[in-house]
């Protein structure tokens, strides 16, 4: 350690350790940054680094961890122990004291040209998700078997669009016989890393309908509230869904547009379920994971082990387990069982 810096992987591993064990006692970890980017340009990028390291280190408690977040010099420090009502106090005095750490070693102008700012695992709710606590993911390369998924995932739903093509030529028919509307629904939904996408379906529900239903069920069921003996994921009987749309939510029908999701890329064919911002928002930081490192997919283990029948504690450790375990051969596992699952349509409301 130079400086009172740890070099960038030590760094990124602690970051990894801590972001864990906020998971494990649900109390936020807060780090903060700080980018002298601008500033390297000019003084050269290894001096104000070990500025930066000599300005933040002498101003910190002992169990706090600094170190080299990016190359650039892009500094971090991991504030541990934070109570969650002392978040906000902390970040003002941390901020005073090390502006007038680096206005010493350097000068006041030149210390102001550094930026200082706060990151906060989990983070506020919704789907936005600060990769700063997921370095394992930042700079990634694709694997063999990651290829390999993407051309199962390009193949798979070219033959499933031609296989269910019949069925993607009557429903539409059904769906507009059944109730006004366009066919089609598409939705903002959480993908990959927290990132945003468009999924498609078939429409399901009638027009103008309130989604306050769906919210507070939601929350009262990932809070574990009033979600019956069950825990289904699902409203049974929502008034919401047409009567052409209960057919195709309880045969997962409706699903059969995403095939145009993965062959764009946003989807694959075998991942976890991707949320609506709204569900996001009620997620603890350990149950966020479930949306880290693999496209969410049109199938995966919760849908061939019951679907909404299972609680919606189960379903985020059925897509942990599915995302340490992953392999080709699991999702090829899961893509053959996934047609029996759709038969027999169990927990599927």
């Amino acid at each position: 350690m130079e400086h009172g810096l740890y070099p960038i992987q030590f760094f990124r591993e602690r970051l990894i350790q801590e972001r864990r064990r906020a998971e494990r006692s649900q109390r936020p970890l807060l780090v903060m940054v700080l980018d002298a980017e601008r500033l390297a340009l000019v003084e050269g990028e290894e001096h104000v680094t070990d500025t930066l390291g000599d300005g933040v280190h002498t101003v910190l408690r002992g169990t706090d961890i600094c170190g080299v977040l990016k190359e650039g010099a892009l500094v971090g420090v991991i504030l541990t122990e934070i109570e969650p009502e002392k978040v906000e106090a902390a970040k003002r005095i941390v901020t005073h004291k090390t502006r007038e750490s680096l206005a010493s070693l350097l000068s006041a102008d030149l210390a102001n040209r550094v930026v200082i700012s706060f990151r906060v695992y989990p983070g506020p709710g919704g789907g936005d998700i600060d990769m700063t606590f997921y370095p394992e993911l930042i700079d990634r390369r694709w694997s063999g078997g990651e290829l390999v998924k993407r051309s199962i995932d390009i193949l798979g739903s070219i033959v499933g669009l031609i296989l269910f093509s019949p069925l993607m030529t009557l429903l539409p028919v059904l769906i507009k016989i059944g109730s006004k509307g366009p066919v089609f629904f598409t939705q903002e939904r959480i993908g990959r890393n927290g990132r945003k996408f468009k999924m498609l379906k078939f429409r399901s529900m009638y027009l103008d309908n309130d989604d306050v239903i769906h919210r507070e069920y939601v929350k009262q069921l990932i809070k574990g509230e009033n979600c019956g003996a069950d825990g289904i994921f699902k409203i049974r009987s929502d008034p919401r869904v047409t009567p052409v749309g209960r057919y195709l939510r309880k045969y997962s029908l409706d699903e059969l547009p995403q095939f145009f999701n993965v062959l764009k890329g946003d989807m694959s064919l075998v991942g976890p379920r991707p949320p609506i911002r709204y569900e996001v928002e009620h997620y603890q930081g350990w149950q966020r994971n479930r949306l880290m490192g693999k496209k969410p997919g049109i199938t995966g283990l919760w849908q061939i082990t019951g679907r909404s029948s299972t609680s919606f504690e189960e379903m985020v450790r059925l897509d942990l387990r599915y995302l340490h375990g992953w392999s080709i051969r699991l999702d090829l596992k899961i893509i053959l069982r996934t047609p029996a699952a759709m038969l027999k349509a169990k927990g599927a409301y």
